[in-house]
């Protein structure tokens, strides 16, 4: 009778191990910011074209919507910095997450007075329903809250946990994206 008992509960543990296989990453994420930079080639404050040489060499002509303050503080020879900000985190949905989408945005810009220079953020949220991912190609599909199918090329400190889902896994996914554009006063 006590080798049955031992044996049920060793026969218990067993299975218990078996349940709990390794799943998997439960979360990823990942950052990237991307900075250029370009001079003032030109300023023509009556039609707000600006014309740029980026550190490339290409030239980039742009137009100031009203909205850009202080377009006559810009002068050729000024350093234009364009900054790029980007993360991305997911992680395994609590059972009780609601799906739909959130988000928030940010916006500023130069006050009176300062050169040119404004910013935007947006962030946004929402559980989504992993559909597939190719470890071949790296790409995995995902349905959105509102059923719309969405496709992404997993970069790679992303693929783990990509690799690791199976069809119906709810995720919860957070993805961050911000731009700034700043003003350099020229040298000498």
């Amino acid at each position: 009778m006590k080798m049955k008992a031992i044996s049920a509960v060793a026969l218990g543990f067993l299975l218990a191990a078996c349940a709990a296989k390794d799943t998997g990453p439960q979360s990823a994420s990942r950052e990237m910011t991307v900075t250029r930079t370009a001079r003032v080639q030109t300023v023509d404050l009556e039609t707000r074209q600006v014309l740029l040489r980026m550190d490339n060499d290409d030239m980039l002509s742009l137009v100031a919507g009203p909205e850009v303050r202080n377009l006559p503080q810009l002068e050729p020879g000024d350093v234009v910095l364009f900054e790029y900000f980007e993360a991305v985190a997911v992680k395994m949905a609590d059972p009780g997450a609601a799906g739909e989408a959130t988000g928030a945005v940010v916006a500023e810009r130069a006050v009176e007075g300062a050169k040119p220079g404004a910013g935007v953020g947006a962030s946004v949220n929402m559980v989504v329903e992993f559909v597939s991912y190719d470890p071949a190609t790296h790409v995995a599909s995902y349905m959105t809250p509102e059923g719309t199918l969405e496709t992404t090329t997993v970069k790679p400190e992303m693929r783990d946990f990509a690799a690791a889902r199976k069809p119906g896994d709810r995720i919860d996914l957070t993805v961050t994206r911000a731009v700034a554009v700043s003003i350099e006063e020229r040298a000498g």
